[in-house]
C-alpha cells in the first residue's frame, strides 16, 4: 500500500480505518509506504504497524548503483560527473537514470562538461523550508555558485513568510565585507534596513492594489539586496519571526480597547486612541489604589469608580492587561485574596444597570471575545473563589459551634413562641398563632 499518507479527504474518507481493519483480519503481511511519517493521519495507523524508517540514500550508495548500470550498458562516464548529476536531481534515482539514458542516447562516451551541462539543464525544483532558505540568502559560500535569478528564487519559496525571516535574522549575521570594522558593519546594516523598508512599501502596494506583477521587485528589495550586503555567517540561532506574535498581540489589544470604548461611550467623549492614552491608566489607579491602601474599607470606592464609567467586572481584567507593561508588577497582585473576593461580591450585589447588553464574555473569548481569562461565569478568579470558600467554611464552623452551645443549654418549660401544642393540636411555625384543637398550645 503506497502513499498511505494520502488516504484522506472526500475522495478516500475512512481509508485509514478500513486499512487498519484489513491489517487486523489479514494473514498476509501488508507493507504500508508513506512519505511524511509525522503526518497526523498516520498516528492511528502506526499502532498497528512495525515502524521501519528508511533514511535518505547517501551519494556514495547512489554512485555505486549508477556506475554498475553504466558498466552494463557500456557507458563511459566519470564519477565526478555522476556526483553532479545526483546533486542536480536532489538524490532522485529515477530522474538520474532518466537523464543518463537521454545523455547515453547521443553518445556512449559522456564527458564531464556534457554531464554537468545536462545536469544543470534538468535540475529538479525542490521545495525548501524557511530555515534552509534563510541560510542560503546570507551564506557567502552559497552565493559563489548562485546567479541573481537563483537568489531571487529564494524569495519565491515563500514570499509571505520569507521577508519576515530576513528582517528577523539579518542582525544575527556577521558580514564578511566589513572585515571586522564596526563602522562598516553599521553602514551595511543601515543599507539593509533601508532596503527592507522599501520592500515593505512594495508589499503594501501589492496587497492593497493586487499588483502581483511587482513581486520580483519586492524580491530584490526584501531578499537579494539584504543578502548581498550582509553575506557572511550566522552567530546566533535563527528563530521564528517575532513580528507574527507582536502583530497578534496588537490586534488583541486593539479589540480590547474598542470593547472598553464601547462600554464607556455614554460617559466619555474620547476615541479609542484617547481611551488608551488618557483614561485607562487613571481608571486602573482609581480602582486598585483603594483596595491596596484601605483593604475591604476601600471596596465601595473601587466599585463606585467602576460603575461611574459603566464598566463590568470583566473590564477590569482588560484594563489591567492593557496597562501592565513588561517588567512591571500587576497592581492587583498586591491586593489580598479576601479583598478581591469582597470586591467581586460587592460589585455583583450592586446590580448596576449598563446601557449595553452584557453577554457572557467568558464564553465568547475563544471566538474573538473580550472576557478576562481566568474568570469564571460570576467574574471571580481562582484566588477569590478560594478565599470565598475559606470564609464560607469559617461561617459554617461558627454556626456549628452556636448549635452545640444551644443544645447544651437546659430546656425551659415553656417559652413564648413555642409552636407545639399538647394533645391533638396542630403545629405551626413561628409561634405567632395558637394551634387549633383541644390542646393547650401557645
Amino acid at each position: 500500500m503506497d502513499e498511505v499518507d494520502g488516504m484522506a479527504g472526500n475522495e478516500d474518507r475512512g481509508g485509514i480505518q478500513e486499512l487498519i481493519q484489513l491489517i487486523k483480519s489479514s494473514r498476509i503481511p501488508i507493507i504500508c509506504i508513506c512519505n511524511d511519517r509525522s503526518h497526523p493521519k498516520i498516528r492511528s495507523l502506526v499502532g498497528y504497524c512495525f515502524d521501519l524508517r528508511m533514511p535518505r540514500p547517501r551519494i556514495e550508495q547512489i554512485r555505486g548503483l549508477i556506475m554498475s548500470i553504466c558498466f552494463k550498458e557500456g557507458i563511459k562516464i566519470k564519477p565526478e560527473a555522476i556526483d553532479d548529476m545526483i546533486r542536480g536531481t536532489d538524490f532522485d534515482i529515477r530522474q538520474i537514470i532518466n537523464n543518463l539514458s537521454v545523455v547515453a542516447a547521443k553518445e556512449k562516451n559522456v564527458s564531464s562538461e556534457g554531464a554537468k551541462k545536462d545536469a544543470s539543464a534538468s535540475k529538479k525544483d525542490v521545495r525548501m523550508g524557511p530555515w534552509d532558505v534563510i541560510h542560503k540568502v546570507f551564506s557567502a559560500e552559497e552565493h559563489k555558485k548562485m546567479s541573481i535569478h537563483d537568489k531571487s528564487n529564494m524569495f519565491f519559496q515563500d514570499y509571505s513568510l520569507g521577508p519576515l525571516f530576513v528582517q528577523d535574522a539579518y542582525l544575527q549575521v556577521v558580514p564578511h565585507a566589513a572585515k571586522g570594522d564596526e563602522k562598516k558593519t553599521l553602514e551595511l546594516i543601515s543599507k539593509s534596513s533601508d532596503s527592507l523598508c522599501d520592500g515593505d512599501l512594495v508589499d503594501r502596494i501589492i496587497r492593497s492594489t493586487n499588483a502581483w506583477s511587482l513581486l520580483p521587485v519586492q524580491a530584490i528589495y526584501s531578499s537579494v539586496i539584504p543578502g548581498d550586503l550582509m553575506e557572511g555567517h550566522f552567530v546566533g540561532q535563527i528563530g521564528f519571526p517575532q513580528w507574527l506574535g507582536k502583530n497578534s498581540t496588537t490586534n488583541k489589544n486593539d479589540r480590547l480597547l474598542q470593547h472598553l470604548q464601547m462600554h464607556m461611550r455614554l460617559r466619555i467623549s474620547g476615541s479609542k486612541r484617547a481611551v488608551n492614552l488618557d483614561y485607562i491608566q487613571y481608571i486602573r489607579d482609581a480602582v486598585t489604589r483603594p483596595l491596596i491602601k484601605e483593604g475591604t474599607d476601600g471596596v465601595e470606592k473601587s466599585v463606585e469608580a467602576m460603575t461611574s464609567y459603566d464598566l463590568i467586572r470583566e473590564d477590569l481584567g482588560d484594563i489591567l492587561s492593557l496597562t501592565t507593561w513588561p517588567g512591571r508588577k500587576d497592581p492587583m497582585s498586591q491586593v489580598e485574596a479576601k479583598v478581591k473576593s469582597a470586591f467581586t461580591r460587592t460589585f455583583n450585589k450592586e446590580g448596576h444597570l449598563t446601557p449595553y447588553a452584557d453577554m457572557k464574555m467568558s464564553k465568547v473569548r475563544g471566538g474573538g471575545g473580550f472576557a478576562t481569562e481566568g474568570l469564571d461565569e460570576e467574574g471571580m478568579t481562582a484566588e477569590e473563589e478560594e478565599a470565598l470558600l475559606e470564609e464560607d467554611e469559617d461561617e459554617d464552623d461558627l454556626k456549628k459551634d452556636a448549635m452545640i452551645k444551644v443544645k447544651s443549654k437546659p430546656r425551659s418549660k415553656k417559652t413564648e413562641g413555642d409552636s407545639t401544642s399538647k394533645g391533638k393540636g396542630k403545629v405551626t411555625q413561628g409561634g405567632n398563632k395558637p394551634a387549633r384543637g383541644r390542646g393547650r398550645g401557645k
